[in-house]
């Protein structure tokens, strides 16, 4: 009961320090800005708020305790001119696609789950899209068993390798309907499933619905168990399952190592400044670098004054 109200307490401070040092930036950095606001100004304030930001997260010490509490609950900061909400997660919560479909070329089986995950959803051709995946993730121009599977000889500037992020991903379902007409396969979930560059996957954070497709083999009512769990396991040795099955975790599943750390945060900041407009900013944060990578500013909306 006491290590639980320190590791409380712990959390409290650390958003405390987070929300002081930041408060501190903007009291005495951000300026007052004309009433007259234009896309322009928006973008820069946005990111001249950000920059301050990612300066002062570099001061805060990341642990799995830290992020399990964070990620509850979104963290209002009423900043100088500026209301910004924070939320934040483990980015580490996805099953990699690119491990996933790399492990499906090598591995019958692994091709097997994947088919099985489609067929799920009810795609009309699964095995098309898993092609559309895997001619995707190598390197040569030529089509597997389906035919035209390989999207860069009809999209010369089409890029092949890996599937680098969303949006890349995006294409390759559009194309899948663009010559299937099967809508079905905008109902797979996968930006709730799938990640694109970490094949580290923290255990603490995965979802009960991506623990099905990691631990497909493994008792289910250990799944539900693990998923329901209040607080975060300290090493993978406290999971409960079995030794045999524990052997099978240590090497690997699906291409990804099991972790229970997560060193690459998933963080969303909405901003509301001084009423004249709106921001929403998402990026990774590695806690271990203290640097931020896939920055990306969704929207910026201007407010109309009355």
């Amino acid at each position: 009961m006491k290590k639980r109200k320190a590791v409380v307490l712990f959390v409290t401070l650390m958003l405390m320090l987070l929300l002081l040092s930041i408060v501190s930036v903007f009291l005495n950095k951000t300026k007052e800005s004309k009433d007259d606001v234009t896309s322009s100004f928006a973008m820069i304030q946005t990111n001249f708020i950000m920059h301050n930001l990612f300066k002062y997260l570099k001061t805060i010490k990341f642990n799995e305790e830290t992020i399990h509490y964070t990620s509850m609950t979104p963290i209002p900061l009423n900043i100088g001119q500026s209301n910004l909400i924070l939320k934040l997660n483990s980015a580490q919560r996805y099953i990699n696609i690119n491990a996933f479909v790399n492990s499906a070329i090598k591995d019958n089986l692994i091709n097997d789950k994947f088919i099985l995950l489609l067929t799920k959803y009810k795609l009309k051709e699964p095995y098309f899209f898993l092609d559309l995946l895997k001619d995707t993730v190598d390197n040569d121009k030529e089509s597997r068993n389906s035919k035209n599977s390989e999207i860069i000889k009809a999209y010369p500037i089409f890029r092949n390798s890996k599937i680098y992020n969303q949006t890349h991903l995006d294409k390759i379902i559009d194309f899948y309907f663009e010559k299937t007409g099967d809508a079905t396969i905008y109902n797979v979930p996968f930006s709730e499933i799938f990640s694109f560059t970490n094949s580290t996957v923290d255990i603490n954070f995965l979802s009960y619905e991506s623990m099905k497709i990691l631990f497909d083999d493994a008792n289910q009512n250990t799944l539900k168990t693990i998923a329901d769990y209040p607080d975060v396991y300290a090493k993978l040795e406290d999971l409960p399952f079995d030794q045999y099955y524990m052997k099978k975790i240590n090497k690997g599943m699906l291409g990804h190592k099991i972790s229970t750390t997560t060193n690459i945060l998933s963080i969303s900041i909405d901003i509301n400044y001084k009423e004249q407009f709106k921001s929403k900013i998402n990026f990774e944060y590695n806690a271990k670098t203290k640097k931020p990578s896939n920055y990306k500013i969704d929207i910026i909306k201007l407010e109309k004054a009355d």
